[in-house]
């Protein structure tokens, strides 16, 4: 199976299908499962996650983003750097910073979902 987004996933997916999306062992998710940091339906002895639980997990882990606004938009950009595997950022105002993150977040759900062959 190959996506690119989330709508291109299952609608329910397999534990072993859930670990290669989170880059994970199949033990590590089970684990994780039977602690309730992520929320799945157990059938038999087979664990299931729903696409919009692994969006809500991966895209904040359960917490609500605030939603921020600017009133005032100056013409400075935002730079994304990456140091070392370390995402760097630099913008002003506040709102070019919101964007960048988005966007990055977006790409790298893309990555993921792509790279699981989901």
């Amino acid at each position: 199976m190959n996506a690119s987004q989330w709508s291109d996933l299952p609608l329910v997916l397999t534990s072993d299908q859930a670990a290669v999306l989170l880059q994970i062992n199949r033990r590590t998710l089970t684990n994780m499962l039977d602690r309730g940091a992520l929320r799945g339906v157990k059938i038999g002895k087979e664990w299931r996650v729903s696409r919009a639980e692994m969006m809500r997990f991966v895209e904040g882990n359960g917490t609500k983003t605030p939603s921020i606004t600017a009133s005032v938009r100056s013409e400075a950009t935002a730079t994304l750097v990456n140091k070392g595997g370390l995402l760097v950022v630099r913008a002003e105002p506040l709102t070019d910073l919101i964007d960048i993150v988005q966007r990055e977040r977006e790409q790298r759900v893309a990555e993921l979902i792509q790279q699981a062959g989901l």
